[in-house]
């Protein structure tokens, strides 16, 4: 049944469509960040950003604590938050060094006092995803030929060597079908 709109297509299709699976996962997730102490995952999905890529590699954030307030001091709760970090074996003496610069670089960031002193927690990082490389293939003896047929024409070396090893890799790269 169409409504009366003056559109080509039904309303109540547009209207009782499910959300997207991808708007939802953040709703899931975001009481599993509460309990942890991130009301916002903003900073775990930043945090190399935040602290630079060579300390991230050794420290994560744990969990966010903020001090008990009353009911008076609820706006001023932002004030006196302790980060938790999870810290690689002995690299913990030099982050504890660099705790003020790291708390600077935090606060900056969010530009205001987000963070006012660091925790740490020695223990084991989460490991990291390993980037997944194509796997290239020899190429068959026919589709060598066929490369380097396409490329007689080129006169200077280096350009032609180039291009050969681009030709290898797209022909050479396994396509899922």
């Amino acid at each position: 049944m169409r409504a009366m709109t003056g559109y080509s297509r039904p309303v109540a299709s547009m209207r009782y469509r499910p959300a997207p699976i991808g708007a939802q996962v953040l709703g899931v997730a975001r009481a599993a960040f509460v309990k942890r102490g991130f009301a916002e995952a903003h900073i775990l999905a930043h945090w190399p950003d935040i602290v630079g890529g060579g300390l991230a590699e050794y420290c994560a954030p744990e969990k966010l604590v903020f001090p008990r307030v009353s009911g008076e001091e609820a706006r001023a709760r932002r004030q006196g938050t302790t980060l938790v970090l999870r810290v690689d074996g002995p690299v913990a003496v030099e982050i504890r060094h660099l705790e003020p610069q790291i708390v600077e670089r935090i606060n900056a960031y969010y530009g205001y006092g987000a963070v006012e002193r660091l925790k740490l927690v020695q223990g084991p990082l989460p490991p990291k995803p390993r980037p997944r490389y194509r796997q290239i293939r020899p190429l068959k003896p026919e589709e060598r030929r066929a490369l380097a047929q396409g490329l007689e024409s080129i006169e200077e070396p280096a350009l032609k060597q180039a291009l050969e090893k681009l030709g290898e890799r797209v022909l050479g790269a396994s396509r899922k079908t």
